[in-house]
């Protein structure tokens, strides 16, 4: 039996558990009985008021007996615990959606709950508890349809998940953010100072423009800087750079007699090598941060180049350091309108709404990672007081066959919200894929904050109110059929057992006739 969380796996056998053990207590202390009680009440109360014994009663013992008969088959299908529908912790298993970075991901099992439910909370869940052969039929029933659905939907691209790990990439090693200070001042600064002076227009510049985009030369992995002459072949950094060793061949301003501890690399082989350069130390700092985002570009991009690949990580994690190091605040640096007049200018112009949308699209985007994570715990939590309290709601419902159709729906209900968040999932990565159809400019831009912010803003909305709405707008449908429903069934069984009460009443209408009359004579 498949659910539909990790929690899942524990509060189903948990909230089984509970039902054992209330059902025994209500057996234990006479409850169950109640009902039973009642209906004999019921149905000798109508003819004694009457004051007729004749055919009304024998009517009534019929309508007594019919009830006592349904509520008897409630109580059998969906009252007392059956040993013959066991439900086993063998047999519940959990296969989390494939994403970009888990393709093929594990089906968990109580036994190997890949997780740290069962194992630090939640222990000691019995390993068989028997259901009533009526919620077994409705879990079997609800698990299938629902995974069924799931599996026939199609296939999403999980966008969300890189734009998640892009937001956590950052830089937390100090020396790491020592040297990309080092290499900004000594290599992006001059080159984009040249850049910017010289404007070359040739075709060797056009055609990397071209391949790697008009922003190419904003941020300091430059493709413009690395491959063109005069930029970073003729750049070195202005002191000696720890990890990099001396080579008296490169730096000459040093005496050979008493060399320096470390030497002053070239920008291209800083940047470039395979071991020590800048772009393979900022991909390592993004497993430390953001595991699995180098594998999410490689899934999202996999015609790209390595080092394009690499390129994106690498500006992730420049994108979340401190502003000094990255690209838009080089940018904002070299506008005509910068400095402190231009600062205030921007400020007054754009600070009140762009500080609002971005406030706006950042609190959306916070909001949807976590009703995202706890939406799943919230449906296995309300499934384990459901099926705690069934016991309660059998018996006070008085064996009545619409509340087991009722009850049903309701179970139905919860666990099909599943397969309306797998649809609000779709719909989000298909609005994703849609706005941002370049996926260039999806990596560089849907992660990075203050770019296309109303658009994020509006896609963030769009998919929270997906994710919280279509529960509850289903949910109220439901409630709506299982009314419908409970009263169609109180309905149907009345017509057998309305023949007696009928009779019952006009027996007793009858027999106070007659007694009138002999009173009047």
């Amino acid at each position: 039996m498949t659910v539909d969380s990790y929690l899942e796996l524990f509060t189903t056998l948990f909230g089984w558990t509970i039902y054992n053990v209330l059902w025994d207590v209500l057996v234990a202390t006479g409850i169950v009985y109640l009902p039973f009680i009642g209906i004999v009440i019921d149905n000798w109360r109508d003819p004694a008021e009457g004051g007729e014994f004749g055919t009304a009663t024998s009517l009534s013992l019929r309508r007594l007996e019919i009830e006592l008969y349904l509520a008897l088959l409630v109580v059998v299908l969906a009252g007392q615990p059956a040993a013959l529908t066991p439900l086993n912790a063998t047999v519940l298993r959990y296969t989390p959606p494939p994403t970009l970075s888990e393709p093929n991901p594990v089906t968990a099992t109580p036994e190997n709950p890949d997780s740290t439910f069962g194992a630090q909370g939640f222990a000691g869940s019995a390993a068989t508890v028997n259901l009533p052969i009526w919620w077994y039929g409705v879990l079997s029933m609800t698990s299938g349809v629902n995974h069924a659905l799931i599996e026939g939907l199609p296939v999403v691209a999980d966008l969300r998940t890189y734009e998640q790990q892009a937001r956590l990439a950052n830089i937390t090693d100090p020396r790491l953010r020592k040297e990309v200070s080092d290499f900004f001042v000594s290599c992006y600064v001059p080159a984009r100072s040249r850049y910017q002076r010289e404007r070359p227009d040739d075709a060797a510049t056009v055609t990397l423009l071209e391949e790697f985009g008009d922003t190419d030369p904003d941020w300091i992995g430059s493709h413009v800087y690395q491959q063109r002459p005069n930029y970073y072949d003729a750049l070195r950094s202005t002191r000696p750079i720890a990890g990099w060793p001396y080579d008296p061949n490169r730096d000459t301003e040093y005496e050979e007699s008493a060399p320096p501890e470390w030497g002053r690399p070239v920008c291209n082989e800083w940047w470039q090598h395979a071991e020590r350069g800048l772009q393979e130390k900022l991909v390592v700092a993004s497993e430390d941060t953001a595991s699995g985002l180098a594998g999410l570009v490689v899934s999202l991009v996999p015609s790209w180049s390595t080092d394009r690949q690499r390129d994106t990580v690498a500006k992730a994690v420049l994108t979340n350091a401190p502003p000094i190091w990255s690209n838009n605040d080089l940018a904002a640096l070299n506008r005509a309108d910068g400095g402190v007049i231009g600062s205030v200018q921007q400020f007054v112009k754009q600070g009140l709404a762009g500080g609002g949308i971005i406030a706006a699209s950042a609190f959306f985007s916070v909001t949807m990672t976590v009703v995202l994570l706890s939406l799943p715990m919230i449906q296995a939590l309300v499934l384990l007081g459901i099926y705690a309290m069934l016991p309660l709601i059998v018996v006070l419902s008085r064996f009545s066959l619409s509340m087991m159709v009722m009850a049903a729906i309701g179970i139905f209900t919860v666990k099909f919200w599943s397969v309306l968040w797998y649809l609000a999932l779709w719909v989000d990565q298909n609005l994703i894929a849609s706005m941002y159809p370049d996926v260039s400019v999806f990596l560089e831009l849907f992660a990075n904050p203050g770019e296309h912010d109303v658009k994020r803003l509006l896609l963030n909305m769009l998919s929270t109110t997906l994710y919280l709405m279509l529960p509850i707008l289903w949910s109220a449908m439901m409630a709506w059929v299982g009314v419908r429903i409970g009263r169609s069934i109180d309905a149907a069984t009345s017509i057998i057992t309305s023949p007696a009460r009928d009779a019952g009443q006009q027996g007793g209408a009858i027999g106070k006739g007659l007694v009138g009359r002999v009173g009047r004579r």
